[in-house]
């Protein structure tokens, strides 16, 4: 039988007819070899978490390696593949790698769900060669939600050619000494080779050379019932394939990568696999430079950069280069093709591709083949109309181009890496050297409308024109605004915006292009993109080593097995037989009564096992429990009856695969009936115009008094949107049947509500059902409770099909409906004196709760409002309103970040109105008790050389048109607060003393395990390596509450705190009996007298010596703004943060940095986008919902934790750290508004008029507060 072969870390693999043929290859890893380190979560190549390494031999005929994203290439595109996943590149048997090594000892780990994929890339490019540059600019390919990347970049640069000093010191630090099983000295390296006899090794060259030629190039044909795929190795086969299977349904296949720019992907009856056409991927030269077709992206950017060098008729190439890095990320690049690329803009022209674009502005050409074996040369715009069924496009030709042509190319993200554009441009000028004047001109838009490529109005305008000078450039600059129209698609920014931009691009181009000595020195700035320096940071701490292990800065107890893939998460579980898996059914309306479920003809479908609805659960239909904190409602699992928004689940499929479920889910007919034609309720200004929404709140700030100083009234409003939490393990569900009960292994963070709904809806003793987390991979307020609808429906099916089953919610499924952070309006009204002191404040704040009125947060908006502010004279009202859109729930920082966003931008608007310095007016409104911020601010400013740097920066601005800088100082004063109850156990074994530890506190990457084991081991007086944290148990923690509020770490180390009190309370007498005696001996002695050697406490909120206390912190954040694009780089950022007596300071300022970059995504970048007319979520996607990649952090990026401080309230002096970050990140919407406002100055705007900017502060919301003027743009 015909079959596809390949090795997975050395071992033989096939695969054949009997395996389904769209199995991705990470479901092949997963669940039929077994290997659970290499995880998934967007399944559309954005995230990285899927990443494996590659080895084979490229159409050169060389060997090489290179990243792949296992989600996106199907199993039988791996034929003569030696393939590398994470449990192959070292693990706790053989030893760890130096990219595992070093990820875990930088701290590079915090949840660790996405960091094997971080580990994959870079042992892909540790032959590479990189600079530190180079690698910084590698990683657009992997997505960290926790650590805010600063120490994985450190790791991976670390690899770098020229990796700095301190890098270098740290390596030299973390390395140990090996002794080479082999040779009995010094190991260098992890040393590899291959058994023919194993399963598993390490693949040799020698080995891979008999692989590949056992490929014969003779063609592998497949036959999958009415399906087919076909592995062929000439362009021949290609159209014999065709002309035997027709043309109604088939596909080529590549790299596959075009699968993740469509959001529903269905594969065709017939796919040709032609990445083995060696002749597709081949260039040679006559007067133009031919591409073969299926050139990868990235084996184009090494040509194109030699050949830029050594061809100056191709020179141009260079400025392709730095487009080409561009276009996604290298896992994609290396195997995504430009025939794929453009095949992607032929079948649907709104697609924004950037290979199109360049070629088309140069003049290249496309050879496709016919069946006849008639060749076709086509120009871009041809192939576009052209009907490409049953060609094969083989070859682009690049034109070589005379010094006179000048080419430039732009890509305008809404982050720096891996999304789509914006708006993309390319230019094209041709200018005589002497004069100057336009002899040809190609002005080429990406994003404008699907038929709108060439500004063609402005290219024959400029055409024997010298454009030089304000006349002709303005006059040019009209016609291009006129003849940009930009379609109108909800999905993408708006219209005027997109148009904003293409004309200040065209703009950009001339002053790049511009002779400098007929420029304006004050607009050269605008002739450049803002560049982004290599980044950099710096961490300090202090540490008392007579304390260790308390407040030592040890990694991560977790950190070498997450690097190394074994760290377990709920999806790792081993496949299981008979095991089956979920997926939930979506409403397609947003409003409505649910009349039916059809599922008639997904039966027909071979795997599909059942499809439940709501009247199929035997017990309460809702996965909440009113009752418990902050549930005060009933939420259904699947509707019974009326929909509350678009996407809402309304029934389960259940089928024998991951990707069977999804796919069927998105089949069954559905059908509803009421459904109104207007249009749904999504804002909370909407909302408020309907009494029935509007809920008036008890929760309220009173004021004490008023001041009789009012010399200025300022009023506004300050509205922020909702948040994703974009955790990177998707929300999971594992339910086996075992005796009478279930046991279920829960990504979440409350045990407890898991445990009561599920034993609810299916009418359980709660007793019969018993949980088990080992970790979860992210969690944010995200899995307090929302992935329990999951838990429950994952329930339902494992019980009433007596089986094991698996639930693993797909992102557009849990982006749709798992809700987020609560949007937050606040409407202000202020009065103060001349300095900017309140006299009074009037304020209403309401706040989204989405479709329910669960787990309301406005108590937590009031603490955090208040900030560190004296509010004897606030008056603020409270309310909310629901809206048709998923219930919204916790997100870190619930309701405090919210609260201190408003009166932080309230302070701001003070500040601007008095024309007083806006640190000097917060300081001003401070309370005198219980705030050491003065004297921090202060101290921050010193050493950060904050005033230098603001002179700087004035004097920056004085000469720069299009290039603003800021910097600001941004403060927080977070009030902690005790919360819940918190169950730790803790045991000691009498045969050697170790010990284990079992809490209720969930490890989500915060650090919790690994500071509850310093505490013991500190208590206990004995090494850290002595204490394992075990997973958390529904038996071992029952009744806890949830996990959050940061206060999980001290709560937990409290209860172990008490536990091992006890346990030392037991062993005194023993100790004392036996004068002095070691530890084993102790424990032995102990034993041996039956003294019980596990003691259990549990912390509530009533304990008498843990009393609530601020957090402070000092950020001061610079930012440069390039005016003409909206995008900007934040050069640098400075947090001071207070964590009194650190358990360990360096897990707390992974915190830190990671909330902190959490929170710039929050304030710029991150926008839920729905449609105004049905509701649905059109920021589904890794795509299009951009949480900040790894160059969107501060370029420099310094944390400070406060030295000499102890918290005398906390936990053994140690202060919460998890939330805060993200309470200070609001300043980046400051520091962006001042360099709105010092454009809006040099445009005459009058300066003294407050203006309304929308959060986020993405490049729309930016170029709409610039509003700049055409006729501003001049050259002299």
């Amino acid at each position: 039988m015909a079959c596809i072969e390949f090795t997975v870390n050395g071992r033989k693999c096939s695969v054949d007819e009997s395996t389904p043929r769209d199995t991705s290859l990470n479901a092949y890893l997963r669940y039929t070899l077994a290997l659970p380190g290499t995880k998934a979560m967007c399944h559309e190549g954005g995230c990285g978490a899927c990443i494996v390494s590659v080895r084979a031999r490229r159409a050169s005929g060389t060997t090489e390696t290179f990243s792949i994203n296992s989600c996106l290439v199907l199993v039988f595109s791996c034929h003569g593949w030696d393939i590398t996943t994470i449990e192959g590149v070292g693990n706790r048997l053989t030893g760890y790698s130096d990219v595992q090594k070093r990820i875990a000892a930088f701290n590079g780990t915090q949840c660790g769900y996405c960091t094997p994929g971080w580990v994959m890339h870079m042992t892909s490019l540790q032959d590479k060669n990189l600079t530190m540059a180079e690698l910084e600019r590698s990683f657009g390919s992997n997505t960290c939600r926790c650590t805010g990347f600063r120490p994985i970049l450190d790791a991976m640069k670390s690899f770098a050619v020229d990796a700095s000093a301190d890098l270098c010191q740290k390596v030299s630090d973390i390395e140990d000494i090996r002794i080479c099983s082999k040779t009995n000295s010094m190991c260098e390296r992890r040393c590899s080779g291959f058994s023919e006899d194993s399963d598993w090794s390490v693949i040799s060259d020698q080995q891979l050379d008999k692989l590949e030629k056992k490929k014969d190039d003779k063609m592998i044909s497949l036959t999958f019932g009415k399906q087919k795929f076909f592995k062929i190795y000439d362009v021949d086969d290609v159209f014999d394939l065709l002309d035997k299977y027709g043309v109604d349904s088939y596909m080529f296949v590549d790299g596959n990568t075009g699968k993740g720019t469509v959001e529903t992907f269905e594969y065709p009856r017939v796919l040709i696999d032609i990445s083995g056409v060696k002749s597709l991927k081949k260039y040679e030269f006559d007067q133009n430079l031919i591409l073969g077709a299926n050139m990868a992206l990235e084996d184009c950017i090494a040509l194109f950069k030699e050949t830029a060098k050594s061809q100056s008729e191709f020179s141009y190439l260079a400025e392709f280069v730095k487009h080409f890095e561009l276009v996604a990320h290298i896992s994609v690049r290396k195997i995504g093709s430009l025939a794929g690329n453009l095949m992607l803009k032929h079948t649907n022209p709104s697609y924004q591709s950037d290979v199109f674009l360049l070629l088309e502005t140069v003049g290249a050409v496309v050879v496709n083949k016919q069946s006849n074996g008639k060749k076709k040369t086509l120009s871009l715009l041809d192939f576009l109309k052209y009907d490409m069924q049953g060609m094969l496009m083989i070859a682009i030709e690049l034109p070589p181009l005379s010094s006179k042509h000048v080419f430039r190319s732009y890509k305008i993200m809404p982050r720096n890496q891996n999304a789509l554009a914006i708006v993309n441009a390319a230019f094209l000028f041709k200018i005589n050297p002497k004069s100057k004047i336009i002899e040809d001109a190609d002005i080429c838009y990406g994003n404008i409308s699907p038929t709108f490529v060439h500004a063609k109005g402005t290219e024959a305008f400029m055409k024997g024109k010298m454009v030089f000078n304000n006349v002709t450039l303005q006059a040019a600059i009209k016609i291009l605004n006129k003849e940009i129209v930009p379609k109108c698609d909800p999905a993408q920014p708006s219209s005027e915006f997109r148009k904003k931009l293409a004309v200040g691009l065209f703009y950009k181009v001339i002053l790049n292009i511009c002779p400098p000595n007929a420029l304006n020195p004050r607009y050269r700035s605008g002739a450049a993109l803002v560049q982004r320096p290599l980044s950099q940071g710096r961490q300090e701490f202090q540490t008392d080593s007579s304390l260790y292990p308390l407040n030592q800065p040890v990694p991560k107890l977790e950190a070498a097995i997450q690097a190394a893939g074994e760290a377990k998460y709920a999806n790792d579980i081993p496949p299981m037989p008979r095991e089956v898996f979920g997926a939930f059914v979506q409403s397609t309306v947003h409003s409505g009564e649910l009349v039916g479920v059809d599922s008639t003809d997904v039966f027909d479908i071979e795997g599909v096992i059942a499809v439940y609805t709501a009247k199929d659960i035997p017990g309460v239909n809702s996965f909440s429990v009113p009752g418990f904190q902050l549930q005060t409602e009933e939420e259904e699992i699947i509707v019974s009856k009326n929909i509350l928004f678009y996407g809402q689940p309304v029934a389960i499929v259940i089928a024998t695969s991951e990707a069977l479920a999804v796919k069927v889910a998105k089949k069954v007919k559905v059908t509803y009936k009421n459904v109104p034609s207007s249009a749904p309720v999504l804002t909370i200004d909407q909302a408020k115009k309907d009494s029935k929404r509007y809920v008036a709140s008890d929760t309220a700030i009173k004021p004490k008094g008023k001041g009789s100083d009012v010399k200025k009234v300022i009023k506004g409003v300050y509205e922020i949107e909702g948040q994703y939490h974009y955790y990177m393990e998707p929300v999971t569900c594992v339910v086996v049947p075992v005796d009478q009960g279930l046991e279920v292994y829960d990504s979440t963070q409350w045990m407890d509500l898991t445990q009561r709904a599920i034993s609810r809806c299916l009418n359980m003793n709660e007793s019969d059902v018993h949980l088990k987390v080992r970790r979860i991979g992210g969690g944010f307020g995200g899995k307090i409770s929302r992935n329990v609808r999951t838990s429950t429906a994952c329930a339902l099916a494992a019980k009433l099909l007596n089986t094991p089953c698996r639930f693993v919610v797909p992102l557009q499924t849990n982006l749709a409906t798992a809700g987020g952070r609560l949007p937050c309006q606040c409407e202000y009204e202020v009065g103060v004196d001349d300095n900017g002191k309140i006299q009074y404040l009037n304020a209403t704040i309401v706040e989204d709760n989405g479709c329910s009125n669960n787990e309301n947060v406005l108590a937590y908006v009031s603490s955090g409002f208040t900030n560190c502010y004296v509010p004897d004279y606030f008056d603020v009202k409270m309310a909310t309103v629901t809206t048709d859109t998923p219930s919204n729930t916790f997100a870190r920082a619930p309701g405090t970040s919210e609260g201190m966003a408003c009166i932080e931008h309230i302070m701001e608007h003070v500040a601007f109105a008095v024309q007083k310095d806006p640190t000097d007016v917060r300081i001003a409104n401070m309370r005198t008790n219980d705030n050491d911020l003065p004297t921090l601010i202060e101290t921050w400013k010193k050493e950060t050389d904050y005033n230098k740097r603001l002179q700087s920066i004035q004097e920056f601005n004085k000469a720069n048109r299009w290039m603003k800088k800021a910097i600001k100082v941004n403060i927080m004063s977070f009030p902690v607060e005790y919360y819940g109850n918190y169950s730790a156990m803790v045991s000691i074994y009498r045969g050697d003393g170790t010990v284990t530890v079992t809490t209720g506190g969930v490890e989500m990457g915060q650090g919790v395990n690994t500071k509850v084991a310093q505490i013991v081991a500190y208590k206990l007086g004995i090494p850290l390596e002595m204490v394992t944290v075990l997973p958390n148990y529904s038996f071992t923690a029952a009744n806890n509450v949830f996990s959050g509020s940061s206060i999980v770490s001290e709560c937990v180390c409290y209860s172990a705190i008490k536990s091992c009190d006890t346990l030392n309370s037991r062993l005194l007498p023993l100790r004392q009996k036996m004068s002095n005696p070691s530890w084993g001996a102790l424990i032995k002695q102990a034993g041996d007298d039956q003294i019980d050697l596990t003691a259990t406490y549990m912390m509530t909120d009533k304990e008498s010596d843990l009393t609530s206390y601020s957090a402070f912190a000092v950020a001061i954040l610079e930012v440069q703004l390039d005016v003409l694009t909206a995008r900007y780089e934040i050069l640098r950022c400075d947090i001071l943060e207070d964590v009194g007596l650190s358990v360990n300071p360096t897990i707390d300022i992974s915190q830190v940095e990671g909330a902190y970059v959490q929170g710039l995504g929050y304030f710029t970048t991150e926008k839920l986008v729905r449609d105004p007319q049905t509701g649905r979520l059109l920021s589904n996607r890794s795509l299009t919902y951009h949480v900040p990649l790894a160059l969107d952090i501060p370029a420099d990026f310094r944390v400070k934790l406060r030295f000499n401080s102890k918290n005398t309230t906390g936990v053994l002096g140690s202060k919460a750290v998890g939330e805060m970050g993200i309470c200070t990140a609001h300043g980046i919407t400051h520091v962006l508004r001042q360099c709105i406002h010092e454009s809006r100055a040099d445009s005459h705007y009058d300066t003294t008029n407050w203006i309304n900017i929308d959060v986020p502060y993405d490049a729309e919301s930016i170029m709409t507060a610039l509003d700049l003027k055409l006729e501003e743009f001049l050259i002299t």
